[in-house]
C-alpha cells in the first residue's frame, strides 16, 4: 500500500472540465447548472492508500508477454453514523426515561449525503493490508464518534502513526483468524502486536513529547486485541487499561492542574468503569490505585459529571461484595449471612436513589417507531436518546449493576432462608424481580446507541444518531456492551423474548467482528434459556463455622463491613506506576 497524499474531492465532471466543484450531494451545483448528471465523488480512502503492486504486476506481465486476470474481492460495508445535536432534556418519569411513540410515517427519508462508501474493492498486496481494511470497516468507520465514511479518514492524523498501523493490523488479523480458523493469521497478529508494544514503549519513554491522542488510542486497541485474542483471565487486558489510566493520571499530576478538561476527566473515568467488569468476572478485588484515580476525579469533577463518580463508588462496593461472597462459604444462620444480605440491600437502595435523582444532561428519552425498524436490529422498535455517548455508557453501567444486585438478593433469599427471613418480604422479592425485568429491557433498548446492526438502513440514521459525542473511541465500548447484553439476556425472570433477542444480537456481533467473547456470551444466554443454572441450595453448616474456599481479599472501600485481615497483592499492584516496564511517576 502506498500513501498518495490528499486527493481532489471534486466530482469527475468538474475535474475533467478543470473547474471548482462545490461538492454538494447528491449532485454538485456545477453539473446541475449545465443540466448534466453528476457522476459522483471518489472514495478518499482508496485515493489515499493505493495498492500499486497490482500495477507493477500488470506491467511486468505485459513486458514478459504473460496474460493475467485479476480477481477482485467482495467488500463488506458498515452502517454509517451521523452527528446531530444532543436531545433536549424533558420532564422525567420515575425511571428518568421519557417515552415517545412515532408512527411509521415519521421515519425520515434517506439522505443521499449519508451514503456509505466502503473501502476500495481491490486485490490487496498483503494480508496486513487486508487486516487494516478489516479493522477500518468493522472497528472504526460507523462507530460512535468515529468517521461515518472512509473519505473522512484523510483528515485523521493519528491513523498514520506506525504503532496505530501495527495494532490495527494485529486486531484485524486476530479477528480474521477467529472467523476463518486460519492459525497463520493468529501468528501474524502476535507479530504485529509485538511491534506495536515496542513502539508504545518508545512513545511513553519521553512523556514531554508524547502524543496523547495516539498513545491513548494505541493502548485501548492493545486492550481490545487481548479481548479478541480470547484471553480467558483478563490479566493483560487489565494491565493495558491500568496503563492508560496511569498515563492520564501522571500527565494530569505533572501539569499541576486543579481542574481538568471534561474529555480528559471522562476518559479516566471510562477507564475506571472498564476495570469493574473484569474484576467482577475474575472474582477479584479492585486495586488500591483504582480508588486513588476515582478520588482524584471526584476532586476535579464538575457538577454535571458528579453522577458518574457517585455511581462508580456504588458499583465498586458491589464488585467487592461479589468477590467476598465467592471466596467464602457462609452458613445460613451465621451473622455473616445477615451482613451480606444487608450489604446487598443497601447497595440496591443506593442504586435506586442514584436513578431517581438524575436530571439535566442525565435524562434519557425513549422513542419508538415499531413499524419502521428491523425487529432483530432494534428491540421492540424502541431506542434511547441521550445527551451524549458518555452518559449513555454510564447509564448502562448502572443497569447491569442493578440487575446483578437484585439477582444477588434473590439468590440470598434461596440460600439463606433463616438469615433472610427477618430481612426479606414477599413484596421485596417481587420488587427485585420487577426491577430486573425493567432494567434488562432498558439494556436491550439501549443497544442501537452503542452498536449498529448490519440490517439497519439509511432511513433510520437520523433517529438513531441523535446521541453523539463523548465516546472517545467508538469500538472501545463493545467488550463491556457484550457483558451487559449477556447480563440482561440471562437475568432471572426475564421473558424468553428477551433471551432470544439478546442471543441473536450477540451472534450477530460475533459474525461481524470476530470477537470470541460475543459467541461465549451468546452461549451463556442459551444456557440460561434452557434452565442450565439450577437454583442454589442452602448451605448446611454449623452456625459458628465459616469455611474459606479462596484466600481472603482486601477491601479498598472505606467503611466496608468486609475488611479483610490478610491483604493479597495482585500483580497490577506490585508496580502501580509502571506500564510496559516504563516508570510513570507523578502519583
Amino acid at each position: 500500500m502506498v500513501y498518495c497524499g490528499k486527493a481532489s474531492q471534486g466530482c469527475q465532471s468538474c475535474r475533467t472540465r478543470r473547474i471548482k466543484c462545490d461538492k454538494v450531494r447528491p449532485q454538485c451545483t456545477q453539473c446541475i447548472r449545465v443540466a448534466k448528471t453528476c457522476p459522483g465523488y471518489r472514495d478518499q480512502l482508496e485515493l489515499m492508500f493505493r495498492d500499486e503492486s497490482t500495477k507493477v504486476i500488470q506491467k511486468a506481465h505485459a513486458q514478459w508477454g504473460v496474460a493475467e486476470s485479476l480477481e477482485s474481492g467482495e467488500s463488506s460495508s458498515s452502517s454509517p453514523t451521523s452527528t446531530t445535536s444532543p436531545s433536549s432534556t424533558s420532564s422525567r418519569s420515575r425511571t428518568s426515561i421519557r417515552r415517545i411513540s412515532r408512527s411509521k410515517s415519521s421515519t425520515p427519508p434517506a439522505d443521499d449525503s449519508w451514503t456509505w462508501v466502503g473501502a476500495p474493492v481491490e486485490l490487496y498486496a498483503t494480508r496486513s493490508d487486508q487486516a487494516v481494511r478489516f479493522f477500518i470497516e468493522h472497528y472504526l468507520v460507523g462507530h460512535p464518534d468515529e468517521p461515518k465514511a472512509s473519505r473522512e479518514l484523510q483528515g485523521v492524523g493519528w491513523i498514520h502513526a506506525p504503532q496505530i498501523q501495527n495494532i490495527m493490523a494485529a486486531v484485524g488479523l486476530a479477528s480474521m483468524s477467529n472467523l476463518t480458523g486460519d492459525k497463520d493469521l493468529q501468528i501474524m497478529a502476535r507479530e504485529k502486536y509485538g511491534l506495536a508494544l515496542r513502539q508504545m514503549v518508545s512513545s511513553i519513554a519521553n512523556l514531554e513529547s508524547i502524543d496523547l491522542s495516539v498513545s491513548m488510542r494505541t493502548i485501548i486497541i492493545l486492550a481490545l486485541f487481548e479481548v479478541i485474542r480470547g484471553e480467558s483471565e483478563g490479566t493483560n487486558t487489565r494491565t493495558h487499561l491500568m496503563g492508560a489510566a496511569t498515563l492520564l493520571r501522571t500527565l494530569l499530576s505533572r501539569s499541576g492542574m486543579v481542574s481538568a478538561p471534561s474529555h480528559i476527566l471522562r476518559a479516566l473515568l471510562q477507564l475506571c468503569f472498564s476495570m469493574l467488569v473484569p474484576c467482577l468476572v475474575a472474582e477479584d478485588n479492585l486495586p488500591d490505585i483504582f480508588f486513588d484515580w476515582v478520588t482524584m476525579c471526584e476532586k476535579i469533577a464538575s457538577p454535571s459529571d458528579k453522577p458518574s463518580t457517585d455511581l462508580i463508588r456504588i458499583i465498586a462496593r458491589l464488585v467487592h461484595l461479589s468477590a467476598y461472597v465467592s471466596r467464602h462459604i457462609i452458613a445460613d444462620g451465621h451473622p455473616k449471612a445477615a451482613e451480606v444480605i444487608m450489604e446487598a440491600l443497601e447497595i440496591d437502595v443506593q442504586l435506586e436513589a442514584w436513578e431517581r435523582r438524575q436530571e439535566g444532561i442525565w435524562v434519557v428519552t425513549e422513542e419508538s417507531d415499531k413499524a419502521g425498524f428491523p425487529p432483530d436490529a432494534v428491540f421492540e422498535g424502541s431506542y434511547h436518546v441521550y445527551t451524549d455517548m458518555w452518559t449513555a455508557r454510564v447509564w448502562n453501567h448502572y443497569r447491569w449493576s442493578r440487575i446483578m444486585v437484585n439477582e444477588m438478593l434473590l439468590r440470598f433469599a434461596d440460600i439463606y432462608p433463616a438469615s433472610g427471613r427477618p430481612l426479606f418480604s414477599a413484596e421485596n422479592l417481587l420488587r427485585s424481580r420487577s426491577s430486573i425485568v425493567r432494567v434488562a429491557r432498558d439494556v436491550l433498548v439501549s443497544i442501537p446507541t452503542h452498536y449498529r446492526h448490519p440490517r439497519l438502513e439509511l432511513a433510520h440514521r437520523t433517529l438513531l444518531d441523535q446521541t453523539s459525542g463523548g465516546a472517545g473511541m467508538g469500538a472501545a465500548g463493545i467488550p463491556t456492551l457484550l457483558f451487559q447484553i449477556r447480563v440482561a439476556g440471562s437475568a432471572l425472570s426475564v421473558p424468553d423474548s428477551y433471551r432470544n433477542w439478546a442471543k441473536n444480537i450477540l451472534e450477530t456481533i460475533w459474525a461481524n467482528t470476530g470477537i470470541p467473547q460475543a459467541r461465549t456470551q451468546a452461549e451463556l444466554v442459551s444456557k440460561a434459556q434452557e434452565g442450565g443454572s439450577p437454583r442454589p441450595k442452602p448451605v448446611q453448616l454449623p452456625p459458628d463455622l465459616e469455611q474459606k474456599r479462596k484466600p481472603p481479599i482486601r477491601s479498598s472501600l472505606a467503611g466496608s463491613r468486609f475488611q479483610s485481615r490478610q491483604p493479597v497483592q495482585s500483580p497490577e499492584q506490585e508496580s502501580s506506576h509502571t506500564y510496559l516496564g516504563v516508570e510513570l511517576s507523578g502519583r
